[in-house]
């Protein structure tokens, strides 16, 4: 019995100490990157349009205050200029064979041409 007791004891204490050893380390912690905190109190409803980028993607936002809030870096001030539209091609339906004329003759004619 006294083995047994001997034996757990020396398992718990080599568990503590791998414990021990394995968190001693650098945390993980230390190399993500840090959210930077959220701006502070409300935005105001003043209209001062600013160009943000977020993502790659240009957007306009009514003020800084709301590009900062949604994490946005401010590009310039003033509205985003907007893309130029593509002109649109009009679709050429390809037009379907037309049969070949028939020579129309009145029903008069035909009856004629059939007696000769």
């Amino acid at each position: 019995m006294k083995l047994k007791t001997f034996v757990y004891a020396a398992f718990i204490a080599a568990a503590a100490a791998a414990f021990t050893i394995g968190s001693s380390g650098p945390s993980e912690a230390k190399g993500k990157k840090m959210v930077p905190p959220p701006h502070p109190g409300p935005c105001f409803e003043v209209y001062a349009p600013v160009c943000g980028v977020k993502s790659g993607m240009k957007f306009t936002y009514a003020n800084s205050c709301y590009a900062g809030k949604d994490g946005a870096s401010i590009v310039s001030q003033g509205a985003c200029p907007a893309k130029k539209a593509k002109a649109h091609k009009k679709h050429k339906a390809k037009k379907a064979a037309k049969p070949a004329k028939k020579e129309m003759k009145p029903a008069a004619d035909k009856k004629k041409d059939e007696k000769k």
